[in-house]
């Protein structure tokens, strides 16, 4: 029978006493996961974890998060499956039913696999959007999502998308925006996931644009609107970075001059803007985002968990090194600057740092109260966003008896062989 968290009728009587027991201030425990990795020890030790939320009925999200920022994100997820496999805990679910919160989006992002996240941000935005909670343009978080992907990512994203939420992206797209606008069909395009992957470039090709865009007006133009959205969504970037170099180095001014000569939405020619941002370089994008991010009010966290944690194992060594040259300081100062949670400020610093916990030696405390971000089992607070996405979410319930870790051996080797590819 698959385990979860569940109050007693005598809840208040209990957390009082545990309250009693524990101290206001106490600080949160140091694992010291061994250098090797033991997947079976590992897994053990997290159940132990939420064995004794249960028996404290508090989800302790803090503790839970310092757990798993020693492990990678491949480790991550064997110990999670484990966890399930093993001892009957889905922990995807146990977090999902918890109201939202910045260290609530900041755990499941360590719980999932990044095309995962995206997919359940993206879904987020759409919700939020049409439901009316968001009343601002969504279109230039939704390209940040998806400029990122290769192809093979473009397609796993809709399959992943598709399986949480059970209709396409696509669709969901079409839905909240109505009618088929630019900007609709340009997140379609992407999403059609036929970017050229070619290294090699066309100059006959980008000639003939660079000389189309030049001689552009919004009157006549011999290359259109629709041309140009196709040449964005589909060329490679280094076919595009050609085409912005030709054009600059022949007419002495940026591209974009000559897309404005067409395009007069300011929204419009901010997705140019972001494409040949992140063609030059996708460091700098990713950086300018994140301090952005960062000097919001409140701050964005869900746009730092998809840079910092989303993208972990591809592009945060670069975005860290282009970060300290455009702003001639690391990125892990303005996180110390501007986040106050102890837990999510160890945890990105610990990312952008390489795995090197430079907070190790800084005192800090967590109450082990509501103040804290440990909630009270079955909590009903739950926002829009929440409901939503939990509804969407597969349960799988696993019959209640000892699995062998014969078979779940054979499980981790399949998982490794999928994510080496």
């Amino acid at each position: 029978m698959k385990k979860t968290l569940t109050r007693s009728k005598t809840f208040d009587g209990d957390l009082f006493k545990v309250e009693k027991r524990l101290t206001r201030q106490a600080t949160l425990p140091s694992f010291h996961h061994a250098v090797e990795f033991d997947y079976k020890r590992d897994t053990k030790q997290l159940m132990k974890i939420l064995k004794h939320c249960t028996t404290a009925h508090m989800l302790d999200m803090d503790c839970i998060l310092h757990f798993l920022s020693s492990y990678t994100c491949e480790q991550r997820m064997i110990i999670i499956h484990d966890l399930e496999y093993e001892y009957h805990y889905n922990l995807v679910d146990m977090i999902l039913e918890r109201p939202d919160s910045p260290i609530r989006s900041c755990v499941l992002a360590m719980l999932i696999e990044s095309i995962e996240l995206f997919a359940r941000h993206f879904h987020d935005l759409l919700t939020e959007k049409s439901i009316g909670k968001i009343e601002n343009d969504i279109s230039k978080v939704l390209l940040e999502i998806l400029l990122g992907f290769s192809n093979d990512d473009v397609q796993k994203f809709k399959e992943t998308y598709k399986q949480l939420f059970e209709n396409s992206v696509q669709q969901d797209i079409e839905v909240v925006y109505h009618e088929q606008t630019f900007l609709c069909n340009f997140l379609l395009q992407l999403l059609e996931g036929k970017r050229y992957d070619s290294s090699s470039t066309s100059a006959t090709s980008a000639k003939y644009v660079v000389k189309s865009l030049y001689e552009a007006t919004s009157d006549k133009s011999a290359i259109d609107k629709d041309t140009l959205m196709k040449i964005f969504t589909h060329d490679s970037f280094s076919q595009l970075s050609s085409i912005f170099d030709i054009y600059e180095d022949k007419y002495g001014q940026p591209i974009l001059q000559a897309i404005q000569r067409l395009f007069s939405n300011p929204i419009e020619l901010q997705y140019f803007q972001d494409i040949i941002e992140f063609t030059r370089s996708p460091g700098d994008y990713y950086s300018r985002l994140l301090r952005e991010a960062c000097e919001k009010t409140p701050v964005d966290y869900k746009t730092l968990i998809r840079i910092i944690i989303g993208r972990e194992e591809k592009d945060l060594c670069e975005i860290n090194l282009e970060y300290s040259k455009m702003y001639e300081h690391s990125a892990d100062e303005i996180i110390k600057q501007r986040l106050d949670n102890r837990e999510i400020k160890r945890l990105f610093i610990m990312l952008i740092n390489g795995g090197e916990d430079i907070t190790a030696n800084e005192n800090g405390s967590v109450r082990f109260d509501h103040a804290n971000n440990s909630n009270p089992i079955n909590s009903s607070n739950h926002t829009a966003t929440t409901t939503t996405t939990t509804t969407t979410t597969t349960h799988t319930h696993l019959p209640g008896r000892k699995f062998s870790h014969e078979a779940f051996d054979k499980f981790v080797n399949v998982f490794k062989l999928m994510r080496s590819h």
